[in-house]
């Protein structure tokens, strides 16, 4: 029965919404999962939002210090532990991908991490003490891997909790930043429990930060490795030509923030901390009608 109003629910929800019915969500039909689909894509209903952003809570206080213009300790690969509060939407998806919280029921990841997990894991710096979510659904963009431009293009997929996280100091939804946001020089801050050494490491229990400066797409898409020449406009580059700073294996899918809001996920990159080896991005502003057009949040 619940499988039976699920799928009317989603055939409406694809109707409405231009959605490609072949790339169809994918999730649990539990009946709380089915009560969150009627409230989203049959009422149109969504709560006012009880709680504040991560850059709220900081305006007027730590959100200069936390643009780290002119610190650059953190980092991934051989870098430096943070607190989860210092970074409290960050999630992971699985155990091997990592995510964003946008509201208390939806987490953004990569595409690439695949459609196939069962949790979303938040709530500690630690890995192994994170709290397990159900995930209900996921939404994969229906432009992913069909591009004739790059295979990594729409790296974006969303996924809706059977239960919310609850707000916390640990746990805390993100902004999306603007389209503008991803100008050549500015610093942002990558996170994630992914490797600290390409290939020769594993995923780490301390949660991890990086500071790096975002590259111009034509510097980028000059770079000597043949798999930055064709990225697109949903994707930026960012790093250092000499390497030493950069994300790493397990980090996809995880948050890229400036200003406190988000502005990228980990999409891919050419080892990791290489020279005149960036890592790429997807930039979340660009799929920002999609986002809303899947969650009804008022973005």
């Amino acid at each position: 029965m619940f499988r039976f109003v699920l799928c009317v629910f989603l055939s409406v929800f694809c109707f409405v919404s231009n959605y490609d019915i072949s790339k169809m969500p994918k999730g649990l039909l539990t009946p709380t999962c089915v009560a969150n689909y009627y409230q989203i894509f049959i009422r149109r209903a969504m709560p006012p939002r009880y709680y504040q952003y991560f850059h709220e809570i900081l305006e007027g206080g730590d959100l200069p210090s936390y643009n780290m213009k002119t610190s650059y300790r953190w980092r991934i690969v051989g870098g430096r532990r943070i607190s989860i509060e210092d970074a409290p939407y960050q999630v992971m998806y699985g155990k091997y991908c990592g995510g964003a919280l946008l509201a208390p029921h939806w987490v953004i990841t990569a595409a690439h991490c695949k459609d196939q997990q069962t949790y979303v894991y938040a709530g500690s710096t630690l890995r192994s003490q994170t709290v397990p979510y159900t995930i209900c659904a996921h939404f994969v963009h229906p432009l992913w891997n069909t591009s004739n431009l790059h295979s990594h293009d729409y790296d974006y997929q969303l996924l809706l909790l059977e239960l919310p996280i609850p707000v916390s100091s640990v746990a805390r939804p993100i902004a999306i930043g603007t389209e503008s946001d991803d100008e050549p020089g500015n610093m942002v801050s990558v996170s994630g429990w992914g490797h600290l050494h390409y290939k020769k490491s594993k995923m780490q229990e301390y949660l991890y930060r990086v500071s790096v400066p975002i590259m111009s797409h034509s510097e980028c898409k000059e770079m000597p490795d043949g798999k930055y020449s064709n990225i697109t406009p949903r994707m930026f580059c960012a790093g250092y030509l000499n390497g030493t700073k950069d994300s790493c294996q397990g980090d996809s899918g995880g948050p890229v923030v400036y200003n406190a809001k988000l502005i990228g996920l980990v999409s891919y990159g050419v080892g990791c901390a290489a020279p005149m080896q960036p890592g790429v991005y997807s930039n979340v502003p660009m799929g920002r009608d999609w986002i809303r057009s899947v969650t009804g949040l008022p973005l």
